[in-house]
């Protein structure tokens, strides 16, 4: 997907999370790998949907998981280095949401992932939780 140019601005989401490329990311040239690259998002797309579903008690939890995961690479990142994972909110529906996220190296994009999650029962997809609902609206970003 070729991004929006808002997509690659660091500042437009709210979020950010440092995480640090490890030598195991990276292949033979300290290029960082493209399989590493998902494991980037994922360390702040958990750590996102842990904080919100702390939200609610365990009786009323749903799961939220993910349904899919649409990934651009858009330049590369060498070890050792760190990398800012950028995340926001682009859509909440009334069973699913849309994490957006970039990967930024000095305010460089490398990279964003959008992350289809749905939140999930017994029975199937239920509503997201109002007060997770709340927390994630004020993640928004335009788009």
């Amino acid at each position: 997907m070729k991004p929006e140019p808002l997509r690659l601005d660091p500042a437009t989401y709210p979020r950010h999370k440092p995480v640090p490329i490890r030598f195991s990311d990276v292949d033979m040239f300290r290029h960082l790998n493209n399989v590493a690259t998902g494991q980037f998002y994922e360390e702040a797309r958990f750590e996102l949907l842990a904080e919100a579903r702390e939200l609610v008690g365990k009786e009323d939890r749903s799961a939220l998981v993910i349904a899919n995961v649409n990934t651009s690479y858009l330049g590369q990142a060498r070890y050792p280095g760190t990398i800012d994972v950028a995340t926001g909110i682009l859509r909440i529906g009334d069973r699913s949401l849309v994490i957006a996220q970039g990967l930024f190296v000095s305010g460089k994009c490398i990279g964003i992932a959008d992350s289809i999650i749905v939140s999930t029962g017994p029975e199937g997809a239920v509503p997201i939780a109002d007060p997770i609902r709340a927390f994630l609206s004020s993640l928004a970003i335009a788009g």
